[in-house]
């Protein structure tokens, strides 16, 4: 903008410069100016303008604007228009590329989001048998726990009825015994009767055989 005004300064500067040699001339004439000037003075005045719109001025300017505007194109056409269609180009370029590279990241965040959901899916499944398997096994653990317990308990029952049986004998063995050791004194302090110890053997035995009701005198 500032090349195109004083390119048009320069036009209307030299249409000036070729209006005033006419102005000088006409008033260096001796005697025919000054007459002419009063026919001037008493005829119409004319309106007075800028030399830029004086008829006998336009071919000059013309000539300078076709100069001023040959020039311009060429500036424009020899350096200005090239860059703006680099400019143009290199944005074209530029905006090619980033709508290459966001069609590249949309694909690759597409790939990334199958292999997630891919991942998720073989994480749930692996989840899913990992917990079918604990239940499996955790069964197969429980049910041998049934079975170690149910064989300890069947030990423990088998020693605690061993215990009692032999509490039982040993209980058997100590009545018996004091049986054989009681019945003699009861027998002499009561009914003043001595047995030998055969007979003494003979009646628990007796006593301790199912049916009878330990009748020592029948026994005799």
């Amino acid at each position: 903008m500032r090349l195109i005004a004083a390119l048009f300064i320069l036009a209307f500067t030299s249409g000036a410069a070729l209006a005033a040699p006419d102005a000088v001339h006409s008033e260096i004439q001796p005697a025919q100016a000054a007459s002419d000037t009063a026919a001037h003075e008493t005829a119409e005045p004319h309106p007075a303008g800028p030399p830029q719109f004086a008829v006998e001025t336009f071919p000059s300017q013309l000539f300078w604007l076709a100069i001023s505007f040959g020039a311009l194109y060429l500036l424009m056409s020899g350096a200005a228009l090239p860059r703006i269609e680099q400019g143009i180009a290199a944005r074209s370029a530029h905006i090619h590329n980033l709508l290459s590279d966001a069609h590249r990241l949309r694909d690759e965040a597409e790939s990334h989001k199958n292999d997630m959901n891919s991942a998720a899916d073989a994480a749930h499944q692996k989840a899913h048998d990992m917990l079918n398997k604990a239940a499996v096994d955790s069964q197969d653990i429980a049910s041998r726990r049934n079975h170690e317990l149910e064989a300890v308990l069947q030990t423990k029952i088998k020693a605690s009825e061993d215990r009692i049986h032999n509490a039982r004998t040993s209980a058997v063995q100590s009545v018996r015994e004091a049986a054989q050791i009681l019945l003699p004194v009861i027998l002499n302090k009561v009914a003043n009767m001595k047995l030998a110890d055969k007979e003494i053997s003979n009646l628990v035995n007796h006593a301790e055989a199912p049916g009878t009701n330990g009748n020592v005198r029948g026994a005799a």
